[in-house]
């Protein structure tokens, strides 16, 4: 399923920001994009990317910034500056010049004024900011999902119905076939010159081995239970896409097998309408966690 969530956090003038979006795979892959500095986070921030989304591809973007207010000022190194001063006036004594040291060069003076921003960060210590954005991103991200999970469950839901009604029509079919063929035998033998009584058990043997190789019973009670399995999966409160890709393949096959042995127009056409709608399950499945 698609998504987008965002979230931030602050502590000691450093703010954290964190961006999820996904989009839909049958896996799960999860890509980071994180600051050099905090590169060493990216196993634990995938750790908690599994343990919130199940399958989907997900990008998340980590972003830091300093929030305290004046911080773009910098601040100015004192020990640092003092030694600057001290190597100017050496280098003035030496090359023979006169004058004060400006302020001005003083501050130019490398590492004399620091900007919080080039601090050097520690990994661990920034960490529970970035869990904490990180927390906030991933529940607004599964929230949205949620939302389009909702309606997909609908949708699927409408489509096992539509099954269900195929199935139950295409046992309703059943007896008008097995009649059918009892009728298209006795005409074709008294075509053929040996007509037979309805009582005739030759007739009744030769009827009873058709209605055999062409039972489809089995084949409907798979599908009927595969109706329920669905129906409990898409209400149930885990995820649910594999189970369903599963079950939709199942069914496909149940159809496929009973439309070869049915050898019924009507029914074939049931079939062939069954397996386009679980074509387009299958395709909203994919988009389910």
């Amino acid at each position: 399923m698609t998504g987008h969530g965002r979230g931030s956090a602050m502590e000691a003038g450093r703010r954290i920001t964190v961006e999820c979006a996904s989009v839909n795979r049958k896996g799960i892959e999860i890509a980071v994009a994180l600051p050099k500095p905090l590169i060493t986070l990216e196993p634990r921030i995938r750790e908690e990317v599994q343990r919130a989304v199940r399958r989907g591809r997900i990008n998340i973007t980590v972003s830091l910034e300093n929030g305290g207010a004046g911080s773009e000022q910098g601040i100015i190194d004192r020990a640092a500056a003092r030694r600057a001063l001290q190597e100017l006036r050496e280098l003035r004594d030496e090359l023979s010049l006169s004058g004060e040291i400006p302020l001005e060069l003083l501050l130019r003076s490398p590492g004399v004024i620091k900007n919080p921003a080039e601090e050097v960060l520690m990994p661990e210590e920034v960490w529970p900011i970035v869990q904490a954005a990180l927390s906030q991103a991933l529940e607004r991200l599964s929230a949205m999902r949620r939302k389009e999970g909702a309606h997909l469950v609908a949708d699927l839901l409408k489509r096992v119905r539509l099954l269900e009604s195929a199935a139950k029509a295409i046992r309703g079919r059943v007896p008008s076939v097995l009649r059918g063929r009892r009728d298209h035998l006795k005409q074709r033998l008294e075509e053929l010159g040996s007509p037979v009584q309805a009582n005739d058990p030759s007739l009744a043997r030769e009827l009873a081995l058709m209605a055999e190789r062409s039972d489809i019973t089995e084949e409907l009670t798979r599908l009927e239970s595969h109706f329920v399995q669905c129906r409990e999966a898409l209400d149930g409160s885990e995820p649910a896409g594999r189970t369903l890709d599963y079950l939709a393949q199942e069914m496909f096959r149940e159809f496929n097998t009973l439309g070869n042995k049915a050898g019924d127009a009507t029914i074939s056409r049931r079939v062939v309408q069954s397996k386009a709608e679980l074509d387009r399950i299958r395709e909203q499945v994919a988009n389910l966690e």
